[in-house]
C-alpha cells in the first residue's frame, strides 16, 4: 500500500479542515438551525460525511497494514457510517412540514453512494484485491465534496 499514506495526509487534512468549516457555518447560523429538528440533523449527517474520511484517513496511515485488515476496517466503518446517516435522516424526516432547505441537503447529500463505495472498496480489499482502494478514492472524494455542498447550503441558504 506504499503511496497511500500521502492519500491519508490529503484526505485527512481535507476532512479536518471541512469539518471546522461546518461548526462555523453551523454556529453562524444557530439560531435558525438550533430551531429545526430537521436542519440540525441534516448538518450532523454533513458531519457523518466528513468524519467517514477522517477515520479512514487514520486507517490508510497504519504502517504495514494488510489489505484484508483494512478491508475489514473500511466495512466497518461503511456500517457505522450508514446506521449514523440513516438514523440522522429519519429524525429530519420526524419534523412535520420539513424545510425546502432540508429537502434539499437531503437530495445532495451524498450518504448513500460513499456508504455504498466505501463498503464494496472494504469488500474487495477482503478478497485481497488492493485496487479497491481505488474504488475507495471515489468514496472520499464524494463524501468531502458532499459534505462541503451541505455546510455551504447550510451556512447560505438558511432564512429566519
Amino acid at each position: 500500500m506504499a503511496g497511500w499514506a500521502d492519500v491519508a495526509v490529503i484526505v485527512g487534512g481535507s476532512a479536518g479542515a471541512l469539518i471546522g468549516a461546518l461548526f462555523v457555518a453551523v454556529s453562524i447560523k444557530i439560531d435558525i438551525i438550533g430551531r429545526s429538528t430537521e436542519l440540525r440533523n441534516r448538518a450532523a449527517q454533513a458531519l457523518v460525511l466528513f468524519g467517514a474520511p477522517l477515520t479512514v484517513s487514520v486507517l490508510l496511515a497504519v504502517p504495514d497494514q494488510p489489505v484484508v485488515a483494512l478491508g475489514g476496517e473500511l466495512v466497518t466503518v461503511a456500517v457505522l457510517a450508514g446506521t449514523a446517516a440513516l438514523v440522522l435522516d429519519r429524525r429530519a424526516k420526524r419534523q412535520p412540514n420539513g424545510t425546502t432547505l432540508g429537502h434539499l441537503l437531503q437530495v445532495a447529500t451524498p450518504n448513500g453512494v460513499t456508504v455504498v463505495l466505501t463498503g464494496a472498496a472494504g469488500v474487495i480489499l477482503l478478497l485481497g484485491f488492493p485496487a479497491g482502494l481505488f474504488l475507495l478514492t471515489l468514496s472520499l472524494i464524494a463524501s468531502l465534496i458532499g459534505g462541503a455542498v451541505n455546510a455551504w447550503l447550510l451556512l447560505t441558504r438558511t432564512t429566519g
